[in-house]
């Protein structure tokens, strides 16, 4: 059994938003062009409202919005990016913060880091919102990303590699973006693979899509023995962190425990956020790291609809 006591204390787990019980001093979302990062930035109860915006999305001043602060960076980095607009905030960072942030349109390696440099600065308590699409724009057609430029460790989450790379192995959590995927596999392509699929999925018929889009990744093994194979919930960071643990200690019965452990979260940003801290809590001290593919741009908006909304409490307890 995994004590979360051990590092993180989830007040009452992942719980829909409703507005009426929720206040923050600080709400930091990402802007992009859905419906459903625009309709619950107006919902959130917040002191400061400020919006992020990503360079990868590539906006013309004309398309930004006038309703919240704009915090801007000009680093390619997600390191710089996250100090950069954090310092713009009018509100200090500190313990007596109350953050909210909607992971919904950050790029995943941001939310990594954030996550990172919150825990580093002393913030010990805040919470993560996501809002789920109806479903994609285009189905299993949708394009996410253009143009990977590199594969690489996340800052923050870079380890000591070992030498040996004999029993190497790669954690994908496996998405709508099969260019990402493609290209994570080639990068590690000495490791052994375990896919971990989101099931249950947002929606029922997302599932499926998944599968469509992952039958187009080069070099991917789709029957897998069971050591090769998990499903953690798409909505659910504590249950990916669960699922994480256990996968990884499967593999390593039948296996031994890896030379070196690679993560890569290329699913739902809640699933990020359970990568994280799972790395956070397990893995940092270990040859392991979270790499990531970074493309040069992302599409401004992918889903459809405004499905339901999650808050994530996070609290770090040492």
């Amino acid at each position: 059994m995994i004590d979360h006591e051990l590092l993180y204390r989830v007040a009452a787990g992942k719980r829909m938003f409703s507005p009426k019980n929720e206040r923050y001093d600080v709400l930091l979302s990402a802007f992009n062009l859905s419906g459903r990062v625009q309709k619950i930035f107006e919902l959130i109860p917040a002191t400061q409202k400020c919006w992020v915006i990503h360079n990868e999305y590539a906006f013309m001043e004309a398309e930004l919005p006038n309703n919240g602060k704009l915090l801007r960076s000009h680093s390619l980095r997600e390191d710089e990016f996250v100090a950069d607009i954090l310092g713009q905030l009018d509100s200090p960072i500190d313990r007596s913060l109350n953050l909210c942030v909607d992971i919904t349109g950050f790029m995943r390696a941001h939310i990594m880091f954030l996550m990172h440099y919150l825990k580093a600065v002393g913030i010990r308590s805040f919470d993560m919102l996501y809002t789920e699409p109806s479903h994609y724009a285009r189905r299993a057609d949708t394009v996410f990303s253009i143009d990977v430029t590199e594969v690489r460790q996340v800052n923050g989450f870079e380890g000591a590699h070992a030498t040996d790379v004999s029993n190497d192995l790669l954690v994908v959590g496996v998405g709508y973006d099969h260019p990402l995927i493609t290209n994570v596999i080639a990068n590690k392509s000495n490791a052994k693979l375990l896919q971990l699929l989101s099931l249950p999925s947002l929606s029922a018929d997302m599932y499926q899509e998944s599968v469509v889009r992952l039958q187009k990744v080069a070099d991917a093994p789709f029957r897998v023995p069971d050591e090769f194979l998990a499903y953690a919930s798409a909505n659910d960071p504590f249950v990916t962190y669960i699922v994480l643990d256990e996968a990884i200690t499967k593999f390593s019965l039948k296996h031994s425990y890896p030379t070196n452990i690679y993560l890569s979260s290329l699913a739902t940003k809640p699933q990020a956020v359970g990568f994280a801290l799972y790395y956070m809590d397990k893995l940092s001290m270990q040859p392991s790291s979270i790499v990531m593919p970074f493309a040069k741009q992302y599409s401004k908006e992918t889903g459809t609809g405004v499905g339901r909304s999650w808050v994530y409490p996070v609290s770090w307890i040492n």
